[in-house]
């Protein structure tokens, strides 16, 4: 939807106002600490993934504003700045939260529903669905909760308040409520050490 500047900027500040209450609210939930409304300027610097965000922001207020460059400048400065990827066109609703924020990576067919939260190095990308060929990428719903690590990929829907841990693989639809986690490590043995180990441990290969 086309929007004039003044609408852009209006969008925009109601956008990272949102961002900052999903941060506010999982905040008090999860640490007990009532962050009062009137620090945001304060965390915008301190705070990386709430950085992100606005940088965000900015670049869906200036492609619904029709201004084409500064989107494209500003996905690269995401992407030079915190090590994440996220485009402009990504359907990323207002009102979630990027913790850390390093490593995150968004297709550009995403949808996030409001209150989700992203954790670092997790990846919402594009894929195949094994059975229909079907290519596309994930939608989550409200308050779906991505750990870090975490890859979803292929057209997907993750239910509302479904949280995905840390490291875990996600590439089929799953229902609300539900939790996923990943596979568990495999512990074995190591064979036994050779003469030609080095002495700090390690192969010769690197292992």
């Amino acid at each position: 939807m086309r929007l004039g500047p003044l609408a852009a900027v209006r969008t925009l500040a109601s956008s990272v106002l949102a961002d900052y209450n999903s941060t506010r609210r999982y905040r008090a939930k999860y640490h007990d600490d009532q962050i009062p409304t009137y620090r945001l300027p304060l965390d915008l610097v301190r705070k990386i993934g709430l950085q992100t965000l606005a940088w965000v922001r900015v670049m869906q207020a200036a492609d619904r504003a029709g201004v084409p460059l500064v989107p494209q400048v500003v996905s690269r400065l995401i992407r030079h700045a915190y090590g994440a990827e996220i485009p402009w066109k990504a359907g990323i609703e207002p009102g979630i939260s990027i913790v850390h924020g390093t490593g995150v990576v968004v297709g550009h067919e995403v949808q996030v529903g409001p209150g989700c939260i992203l954790f670092q190095h997790c990846t919402l990308g594009e894929g195949i669905d094994p059975v229909t060929r079907e290519v596309g990428s994930p939608t989550l719903g409200r308050d779906v909760h991505v750990g870090p690590g975490a890859t979803l990929l292929g057209p997907i829907h993750v239910g509302d308040r479904t949280k995905i841990m840390a490291g875990a693989v996600l590439t089929k639809s799953v229902p609300a409520d539900s939790l996923v986690k990943p596979a568990d490590s495999v512990v074995t043995t190591r064979a036994a050490r050779s003469k030609n180990d080095a002495v700090d441990g390690s192969t010769p290969d690197g292992s």
